[in-house]
């Protein structure tokens, strides 16, 4: 026969969890605690102040590393690719813009965009061109500290990385001393800034602009 007493609603009931200061049970916490460390070692020196300036250092020395961005088209004018990339801007519905320090320069294989830009900035410009030349390919070289690559563009859409050794002989010498450091920007002509065009001339400057075959 029971001895509890039925006025009592814990009596004989299972033990209940014990809750810590928040209402969450203890066995849960622990849990969530050894979830959030697991392959954490303990052990490890924990960072110092000089650990983090020494990041900050080289992440600056890294931010200073030059980089040019040449876009190289077989469009006959700097007028006209200046025009296009106005255009292209325009056509797309993605938000990118021209990036600042970008302009077109003319060269004996067909007009170039060039700009001390970023990685991410060189595609945007790439891409804005190839918008508008659509059908027409280009190619985006891009180079940083010792680093350089080349990238195809066509319709607007990024294509094959490809070895700029490959593609460097069908364009004017003056890229290659561009991305060597042979030749600086601010050697060169100030060229047409393509964000400063009005539409109006750039419809003027691409109708009389003609493609090279």
């Amino acid at each position: 026969m029971s001895t509890a007493d039925p006025r009592d609603p814990h009596e004989g009931s299972p033990e209940e969890p014990e809750e810590n200061a928040s209402g969450q049970p203890a066995d849960d916490i622990d849990a969530e605690f050894a979830r959030l460390t697991e392959g954490l070692s303990l052990e490890d020196a924990p960072l110092t102040v000089e650990d983090v300036l020494s990041d900050a250092a080289e992440d600056e020395a890294e931010a200073e590393i030059p980089t040019i961005a040449v876009v190289a088209t077989s469009v006959a004018s700097a007028k006209a690719l200046a025009g296009a990339i106005r255009l292209g801007r325009e056509a797309r519905t993605d938000g990118i813009d021209i990036p600042t320090g970008s302009r077109s320069l003319d060269t004996s294989t067909g007009a170039i965009a060039v700009g001390p830009l970023a990685e991410t900035a060189a595609h945007d410009l790439a891409s804005i061109a190839s918008t508008a030349l659509q059908r027409n390919g280009i190619v985006l070289f891009w180079r940083r500290g010792d680093r350089m690559t080349a990238t195809r563009y066509k319709n607007g859409d990024r294509g094959e990385d490809v070895s700029p050794a490959i593609v460097l002989g069908a364009v004017d010498d003056v890229v290659e001393e561009l991305l060597l450091g042979a030749t600086g920007l601010d050697e060169l002509d100030e060229g047409i800034d393509p964000s400063t065009v009005t539409r109006a001339d750039a419809l003027e400057w691409i109708a009389r602009g003609k493609k090279r075959k």
